[in-house]
């Protein structure tokens, strides 16, 4: 079973939430009004996975930030 990697960063359009998403997947999963709400979502859910999936967390300008 594979890994998945979890993205959180500002949302494209407005730039005013931020959107947890599946890597390979344009679908967003959840959004958020901080960036910190966001994390914890993306870390629960790798933790309930269980399986060794990661969050990768991207700053205001897009870059990756830490994974």
């Amino acid at each position: 079973m594979a890994k998945t990697i979890y993205h959180v960063s500002k949302r494209d359009n407005d730039g005013r939430e931020w959107k947890v998403f599946i890597q390979g997947s344009d679908k967003v999963i959840k959004l958020f009004s901080t960036q910190k709400e966001a994390l914890e979502y993306a870390q629960s859910l790798c933790k309930n996975k269980g399986d060794g999936s990661t969050v990768m967390l991207h700053g205001l300008d897009g870059k990756l930030r830490k994974y």
